[in-house]
């Protein structure tokens, strides 16, 4: 001005803003309540939805918002598992939701009896329902069903409680486990197919029945230890053929020498 003072009042430069965004359904209440020029906004989802489209809007210079392409929509989470051996109860689909499981007669509920569906989408570990087997199964058997047994290879019965042989048992021998034999005594063997001899066969004998050997046709005894005295035979008449068995009571003593002789026709 003419008396070198400058005209009032004095201008001020004040910071362009935008009004708060406008509201997204479901959408999260946003905290800020100032939003500057170019100042970038996430848009947020409540709970139990989840967020489609470009979440993030400008605050432009011309002092309004970049276009909203997001929304938000309920979390849905399909049917609950299935539980084998059980039946589910209860409103579900959504987050929040739950659904109860109950067991069938004769199984018994293992965890917890509920799962919820997850913000995510899926659904909790729901529970297991188990057979229940009044006596406990044995041998590494497992409860398949109500009061029954799964028996493992070489186990039968309601409780596995009987061994299995396939091949049977010989001689008198019982299966006591599996491809295992309890032999008499006088056997041995995995299917007490061999006997025993305490005395040992000598001379090439076979023990084939307990504590008696089969032996040689030059030995005798109980353990074949005595050699057979040979029998000698004369056949008169040339050329002639001669077969000959011969056999002794016990206690009679053959001839030191015997003859063949050719009986008339």
């Amino acid at each position: 001005m003419a008396n070198g003072s400058w005209s009032q009042p004095v201008p001020v430069c004040k910071a362009k803003h935008c009004a708060a965004p406008p509201n997204v359904p479901e959408g999260a209440v946003l905290t800020d309540t100032v939003f500057s020029v170019n100042q970038k906004v996430t848009i947020q989802c409540q709970k139990g939805y989840q967020r489609h489209g470009n979440s993030v809007i400008t605050c432009q210079t011309n002092q309004t918002w970049s276009p909203i392409t997001a929304y938000c929509e309920k979390i849905l989470c399909g049917a609950p598992v299935q539980v084998k051996n059980a039946f589910v109860r209860g409103v579900y689909h959504r987050a929040g939701d739950i659904a109860t499981y109950s067991c069938y007669s004769g199984y018994m509920l293992q965890g917890s009896h509920a799962s919820s569906c997850l913000e995510n989408g899926t659904w909790s570990t729901p529970p297991i329902c188990r057979a229940v087997c009044r006596f406990p199964c044995q041998n590494g058997g497992t409860c398949e069903r109500p009061n029954t047994c799964a028996c493992p290879e070489g186990w039968m019965g309601h409780l596995c409680e009987t061994p299995i042989c396939i091949l049977p048992c010989l001689n008198g021998g019982l299966c006591l486990a599996p491809y295992k034999c309890d032999c008499p005594l006088g056997w041995t063997g995995s299917r007490c197919q061999r006997a025993v001899c305490h005395s040992p066969c000598l001379n090439g004998g076979k023990c084939i029945r307990p504590n008696r050997c089969h032996c040689l046709p030059s030995w005798s005894g109980k353990d074949c230890s005595r050699r057979r005295k040979p029998c000698s035979i004369t056949c008169r008449g040339p050329e002639l053929l001669a077969l000959f068995s011969a056999s002794a009571d016990r206690g009679v003593k053959t001839p030191d020498r015997m003859v063949c002789l050719i009986e008339n026709e």
